[in-house]
């Protein structure tokens, strides 16, 4: 059992250890992070290049229709005349007209006094610089250059002037427009990176819970495992174990109970040979007999209850090599296909001899090899055909096949169960040894049963190669 223990625990070690890898350079959470970070990023630039698309269409259709821009440049040209008449500025107060242009923004204005240019806002600060020179001393009015200009007139408070003007007012609402753009994709990305930030936090603290209930003695809470990834990962390995530490307390409960129920049958069985034979061996050597025939008959009754004691102490044995049987226990020798026909020879005709109707038939095929260790083999026969004496009904056949398909040696029992079956005692003991000891020679044993019929069916490993065999068997006793 100890050597059971560490076993587990060191598999249960290696299941969560193998989560880890040594060569994952930024780990899970790292990767994760970039991950979340570049789609948030690249649905970003997704939803800024579609509201670009949707703002070139939208403010190019509506700030640059005619009757729109019209009707709002003279707005904004009323807008400067009021500007004008409240501060009652000349021609020369271009420092205060340059202010209100620097104020608007996006608003290209240009002044004329007669033949010349006495203010240009796209010259800078001041609009004036080399207005004053000679070269400008009676230029033209030219036109500005914009599809949609307009000539308009501003009353200052010594003159009248003409103007160009243009207000650029898409410029306006792009730059709202992108600002909005700015904060909506910002607010797209802390979205997503706080989501998933949120999300894996709340993952954290539900397996920090159900590390706490497990803690607590709850084996039956199961470990939350969701997702993907190394986080996963662990949470499976740990639910694993949890399930593990579950088969292992149950296997351990149902060692306990059949203990005890085997010491409590064992303990009974036992007393009462025991004390019949007391009884008898007191009569025979206080010579309290009859005649010979007497003390015959009571040696034969010593000699019925030994045997039963043996049977007894037998059956403690199986107990013990069901539950506590190692693999470096098992001798194993290579054989060839002539083994198993010399090993059930003596059973099939002791069966035969006790009068049961017997099907055999071994299958002669090809050869094969077969690594055994023979004395455990020869307790797996013993128990078959002694539960064909036992359960097995004499007045219908009893079915024994031995085939191979090359890879396996399939042995097959079949017999109908006795009817008063209920009278023959049985604690299932041999049939776990059988499945202990075919499991060690790396086969399987299983049982079929139902209201009249049982059936084994054994599988064993063969080879037609010796000499692979004889390698594996070197190998593992290197190992051992």
């Amino acid at each position: 059992m100890s050597k059971e223990k560490k076993t587990d625990k060191k598999g249960e070690k290696k299941s969560i250890a193998s989560v880890f890898d040594k060569r994952d350079k930024y780990g899970e959470f790292g990767k994760r992070l970039i991950f979340i970070n570049l789609a948030a990023v690249i649905s970003a630039v997704m939803l800024f290049c579609f509201m670009f698309i949707i703002e070139n269409k939208v403010i190019g259709d509506r700030f640059k229709a005619q009757e729109y821009v019209s009707k709002n440049t003279v707005h904004e040209v009323e807008d400067l005349q009021e500007y004008i008449t409240a501060h009652s500025l000349t021609t020369k107060d271009i420092d205060e007209i340059d202010d209100w242009v620097y104020n608007k923004r996006n608003v290209l204005l240009i002044i004329y006094d007669g033949g010349r240019v006495i203010y240009d806002s796209t010259l800078g600060k001041g609009g004036r610089e080399g207005l004053d020179s000679e070269e400008n001393q009676g230029t033209e009015e030219a036109p500005i250059p914009s599809s949609n200009h307009a000539r308009y007139t501003l009353e200052f408070a010594d003159k009248t002037v003409k103007i160009d003007f243009v207000s650029f007012f898409d410029m306006r609402a792009r730059f709202i427009y992108v600002t909005l753009q700015f904060c909506i994709c910002f607010l797209l990305v802390l979205v997503i990176v706080l989501f998933n930030a949120f999300k894996m936090a709340n993952y954290y603290t539900t397996l920090e819970a159900d590390a706490r209930k497990i803690e607590e003695g709850d084996l039956n809470h199961n470990i939350t495992v969701r997702g993907y990834g190394r986080l996963s990962s662990v949470a499976s390995a740990m639910e694993q174990m949890r399930i593990s530490i579950i088969e292992r307390h149950e296997k351990e409960n149902e060692l306990i109970d059949s203990s005890h129920n085997l010491v409590m049958s064992m303990s009974h069985d036992l007393r009462t040979p025991l004390t019949i034979l007391i009884g008898y061996l007191e009569i025979l050597s206080g010579k309290k007999y009859k005649d010979d025939e007497t003390r015959n008959l009571y040696i034969d009754k010593c000699k019925e209850k030994a045997y039963q004691i043996k049977q007894l102490s037998d059956r403690l044995f199986e107990y013990f090599l069901a539950f506590s049987t190692d693999e470096e226990d098992l001798h194993t020798q290579i054989y060839d296909k002539s083994v198993f026909s010399e090993l059930m020879e003596d059973y099939v005709f002791t069966l035969n001899e006790k009068g049961f109707k017997l099907d055999y038939s071994m299958d002669s095929g090809k050869d094969y090899y077969i690594a055994l260790d023979i004395q455990l083999m020869r307790r797996v026969m013993d128990n078959m055909f002694s539960n064909i004496n036992k359960y097995a009904d004499r007045e219908m056949p009893v079915r024994i096949s031995v085939s191979n398909n090359g890879h396996q040696l399939i042995f097959s029992f079949s017999n109908y169960i006795i009817k008063n079956l209920a009278k023959v005692e049985s604690t299932n003991i041999g049939l776990s040894v059988c499945k202990k000891i075919i499991s060690r020679h790396k086969g399987s044993l299983e049982v079929e049963k139902d209201e009249d019929k049982f059936k084994v069916i054994i599988k064993l490993p063969i080879t037609r190669n010796r000499a692979e065999l004889e390698n594996e068997q070197n190998k593992n006793t290197k190992k051992q």
